[in-house]
């Protein structure tokens, strides 16, 4: 789990990360746009209208993909936030969900084929389409890493600590990850008194934050001792300054170092690096034997649920692309992307877990899933019984001739 794939130094924490999810989808649309580009050239197609419909699914797709995720967890995730307006778009903190990104970009690109490009649309969305799946692939990667989208508990049942792995491939997901918190929730897993911060108003119990302790380590064990002498000193500095006299700026420098030495001091405990330290005096433990104890404890086994989705994504892009080359009627290939990856879906988020069943027993996905696997059958019969066979809107573009140089014009 690499949730950041490195830091570009010398920048502000918060813009400094560089957050493997990011790299892979990006990898996932140049490379996607790319293999789009090399169909549309062997189909005498105008690569330039793909690399435009390229760069409007990518506004869109992460647009709708963000649009749905905020829809489905804004009771639980934003309407709670200080500012909800400013959590929509912050994307950095992850909230992605795919099928609202094909939602809006299939209709969006449409439009953009039909009326603006003026160029089939059938046999456009034909050209893109195993491009859809191939991103998908790729982006499932960047879930993985992020440790996102997880599996279900994948365990060894005659195991007596049922910690054994089922399956050679199942992962478990370090401390403070995801699917440990949920696992913890649901009481999957157990944890030591000493990895469990309570909550004061409520007196509920969550595993210690990750970043917390990552924090706190960053600071070092020592910082509020730190700042109890920074404050100490700065106490006696005011002293001495109030004995010389309470007028002149050596007595104003000193109460103002003070005053700010006490409010670092009093906010400390308010903050990750704070309250991971009370939380050691609490438990009469060290920095270091926190640290140490929580990288011992990870997420039970579950199915690496991502990396399934990637093969079976690839296995669908492959048959698209054989599709594409081999079809003899325009506008099938988008539809049965549309079919395909339906019946994956589904399969997929059974063995997932990471998705509330909150549409009447499945996951928002599988319901999904359900209508969008009718429109492409729905879409296939159209094809098949209502339009031509080779679409009239279907132009073979040809580069434009360049004009001779001057050099060719002498001779």
């Amino acid at each position: 789990m690499y949730p950041t794939m490195f830091k570009i130094p010398y920048l502000p924490e918060w813009l400094a990360d560089i957050k493997s999810y990011g790299v892979m989808m990006t990898i996932a649309f140049l490379s996607g746009i790319w293999m789009a580009c090399r169909r549309a050239d062997r189909s005498k197609a105008n690569a330039d209208i793909v690399l435009n419909a390229g760069f409007i699914a990518l506004i869109c797709g992460v647009a709708g993909a963000r649009a749905m995720f905020v829809l489905h967890y804004w009771d639980t995730r934003f309407a709670t936030q200080s500012n909800p307006f400013l959590a929509i778009f912050d994307i950095r903190a992850g909230g992605l969900e795919f099928w609202g990104g094909p939602l809006l970009t299939i209709p969006v690109l449409g439009i953009y084929l039909r009326y603006i490009a003026k160029a089939s649309v059938r046999w456009y969305l034909d050209i893109t389409a195993p491009s859809l799946a191939w991103g998908l692939a790729i982006t499932r990667i960047g879930c993985f890493l992020n440790g996102c989208c997880w599996g279900a508990v994948c365990v060894d049942h005659k195991d007596p600590t049922e910690l054994k792995a089922q399956y050679p491939w199942a992962v478990r997901f370090p401390y403070g990850s995801a699917a440990m918190v949920q696992q913890y929730r649901f009481g999957q897993l157990t944890l030591p008194k000493e990895l469990i911060y309570l909550i004061e108003p409520v007196g509920e119990g969550i595993p210690l934050p990750a970043e917390w302790i990552q924090a706190a380590v960053h600071e070092g064990p020592d910082h509020r001792r730190q700042l109890e002498q920074r404050y100490q000193q700065a106490f006696n500095d005011l002293k001495a300054a109030h004995s010389a006299g309470t007028e002149g700026p050596a007595y104003q420098a000193a109460k103002e170092k003070e005053q700010a030495a006490r409010a670092a001091l009093s906010s400390y405990s308010e903050t990750m690096a704070g309250r991971v330290d009370l939380h050691c005096r609490r438990n009469t433990m060290t920095l270091d034997e926190l640290a140490q104890l929580a990288s011992i404890y990870r997420s039970r086994p579950v199915h690496p649920a991502q990396l399934y989705e990637t093969i079976s994504a690839l296995l669908i892009c492959w048959l698209l692309i054989k599709l594409f080359y081999y079809r003899r009627r325009h506008g099938i290939v988008l539809p049965w992307f549309l079919i395909l990856y339906s019946i994956s879906r589904v399969l997929h988020e059974a063995i997932r877990q990471d998705n509330p069943l909150d549409v009447g027993g499945l996951t928002i996905s599988q319901a999904i899933s359900a209508g969008t696997f009718l429109a492409g059958v729905l879409w296939l019969y159209i094809i098949y019984t209502r339009m031509p066979m080779v679409s009239p809107r279907v132009v073979p573009f040809e580069y434009p001739e360049e004009p001779p140089t001057a050099t060719a014009r002498k001779r």
